[in-house]
């Protein structure tokens, strides 16, 4: 069984928390776009619209969760080694 070293595994949370910032800004987007096609368009009296619009936000807003916690484990290791 290999050993991980501790480089290693610091290289491979940055990597994860990379992807996660991303996928907020994705996210963020799809927020956006969401709130665009139900305030902007009248495709959201239709229910393909409707169903446009709710997944485009509901997907947005779970793309967006994990973010937060990015932010607090970043702010976590800056404390850690001041």
């Amino acid at each position: 069984m290999p050993s991980f070293r501790g480089d290693y595994v610091v290289e491979q949370m940055k990597s994860v928390m990379k992807f996660l910032k991303i996928l907020h800004w994705i996210g963020l987007t799809m927020v956006l776009g969401g709130i665009w096609l139900y305030l902007g368009t009248e495709l959201t009296a239709q229910v393909s619209g409707m169903l446009w619009a709710s997944v485009l936000l509901g997907l947005g807003l779970v793309l967006m969760s994990p973010f937060p916690v990015v932010l607090v484990i970043e702010w976590a290791r800056g404390q850690s080694s001041s």
